[in-house]
């Protein structure tokens, strides 16, 4: 991401409409006391409220200063559970092993898939909800197909993970929904 993408990004989160999670997300629950769950371009936190609600601390990292803001005003104060953290995807370094939980909705970028596999725990599970290319336009989706995945991409692409959802669906909005578990152990 770039000055110009932070740009576009400001003025759709002018107002607040965190919208609702989606239930791969909602699927998602705490393996042990303490676990840490990263929401990878937030936007204003519909999934870092139900993960925190759910049990996990959660790191939310978007690009959107006003993104961020409206997850902070909505989120429980006394929690502590919550770190929002504005900074671009693209030079933000995960950490190997640093989290149970990584969720992406809405947004990809194919370049982080080997950051997100080690940025898992042994056993931590990943979940991608996003867009998906069906042959059409998507209605709500971007138009840019480095933006949208590819039929069984993501099942190809974790391969070595224990894959526990892996649902695509067509029509004006296509998406994929897919839930994956690192390995305890490396294979």
């Amino acid at each position: 991401m770039t000055i110009q993408d932070r740009t576009r990004w400001e003025p759709r989160h002018a107002t607040s409409n965190p919208g609702t999670p989606r239930e791969s997300v909602l699927a998602l629950a705490p393996t042990s006391a303490g676990a840490v769950a990263l929401d990878l371009a937030c936007g204003q936190g519909r999934h870092a409220l139900s993960l925190l609600a759910a049990g996990f601390a959660v790191v939310a990292l978007d690009i959107s200063s006003n993104a961020l803001r409206h997850l902070k005003s909505s989120a429980p104060q006394s929690t502590g559970r919550l770190l929002c953290v504005q900074a671009d995807v693209d030079h933000w370094p995960l950490r190997d092993a640093e989290f149970d939980a990584v969720v992406v909705s809405d947004f990809l970028d194919r370049r982080l898939y080997p950051q997100l596999k080690r940025a898992l725990r042994p056993g931590g599970q990943l979940v991608v909800d996003t867009f998906l290319d069906f042959g059409h336009r998507n209605a709500e989706g971007p138009s840019n197909p480095d933006h949208v995945l590819a039929r069984g991409e993501l099942a190809r692409a974790f391969h070595d993970f224990e894959i526990l959802e892996d649902g695509e669906r067509d029509g004006a909005s296509a998406r994929a929904a897919f839930r994956a578990r690192k390995p305890a152990r490396a294979r």
